[in-house]
């Protein structure tokens, strides 16, 4: 098994520490209530996407489609 080298464990740690505090500063510029995150973070179009997946699949599993 390869092992990773340093220098691109470095990269990828520095990458998540830089992440993780531009999400800090947005945290604190901005707060938000609970409902305005979850209608941020919901997707009409994948949700319909999945129901029509399900919808499909339980139609193939009656064997009336």
């Amino acid at each position: 098994m390869e092992t990773i080298p340093p220098k691109v464990v470095v990269a990828i740690s520095a990458a998540i520490k830089a992440y993780r505090q531009e999400q800090e500063s947005v945290k604190e510029k901005k707060p938000m209530s609970s409902a305005v995150l979850f209608t941020e973070r919901t997707n009409l179009w994948a949700i319909a996407g999945r129901q029509e997946s399900m919808l499909q699949r339980k139609i193939w599993q009656l064997r009336l489609y």
